[in-house]
């Protein structure tokens, strides 16, 4: 038996979308327990909840987010499914579609995948890729593993489940005057730079929020830290377990 949370309805036309769902998983033969999170009940508390009453298996209804809220909840206590509604983007390609439907078809199938994930500490999960979006050019300086320092400059940095950090910058080079009348027109310079570790520190200027799908899930200074193989998610390509 499946144990469902389903994000606050944004609209009247979710709240129908969520009743679909309802006949769509009872003719599936997967109904359970369904809960809507709600001011007076986070879905982190409804989380812990479906883990006291015992399910192995939690589903995630609603946007990525969302979903990165139930996965820091049950992360190594249960398996996490996931149906994408609204802004899901990166929930839909990671299980293989954004189709309701066909999201309810793969928990009945029940394909098992496993993946890292990142504590951003003390306590806070990236399974989803997290962002940070200074509203001007920003400095940011890197520790890797406790080896590699060094700073950069960025527009936009992305955090990955691996580990992995995205540095995207760009920036106007101010155009060149032509005997000190006439300019000859400025050039806008992208850069795109990688780096992965285990442990990496992120210090920047100013302190920035990270984001998840526009909600803040921690604030730089950032320890991250690197969990091999640590959350099991139902999707379209995993193995039967």
């Amino acid at each position: 038996m499946y144990y469902y949370i389903m994000e606050p309805p944004s609209s009247r036309a979710v709240r129908q979308t969520y009743q679909r769902l309802r006949d769509l998983l009872t003719n599936l033969g997967i109904a359970g327990e369904m809960m809507a999170a709600s001011p007076a009940r986070t879905p982190e508390e409804l989380a812990m909840m479906g883990l006291e009453r015992g399910y192995s298996t939690i589903v995630a209804v609603g946007g990525d987010a969302f979903v990165n809220y139930i996965a820091q909840t049950i992360i190594g206590q249960a398996v996490l499914g996931i149906i994408p509604i609204g802004e899901a983007q990166q929930s839909a390609e990671l299980i293989g579609t954004n189709n309701m439907k066909t999201a309810a078809e793969f928990l009945k199938f029940r394909r098992l995948s496993t993946f890292n994930t990142v504590t951003a500490d003390p306590d806070s999960l990236i399974f989803l890729d997290a962002v940070v979006e200074p509203p001007k050019l920003a400095k940011v300086s890197f520790v890797i593993d406790g080896k590699l320092r060094g700073y950069a400059y960025f527009n936009k940095m992305t955090v990955t489940r691996n580990l992995e950090i995205k540095i995207e910058s760009q920036h106007l080079v101010e155009p060149k005057k032509f005997l000190g009348l006439f300019s000859t027109g400025g050039t806008v310079v992208k850069s795109l730079s990688q780096f992965h570790g285990r442990n990496v520190r992120l210090t920047t200027e100013p302190d920035l929020a990270l984001l998840i799908d526009g909600r803040p899930v921690a604030k730089t200074p950032l320890q991250l830290r690197l969990n091999p193989n640590s959350l099991k998610v139902i999707t379209k390509r995993g193995s039967i377990l």
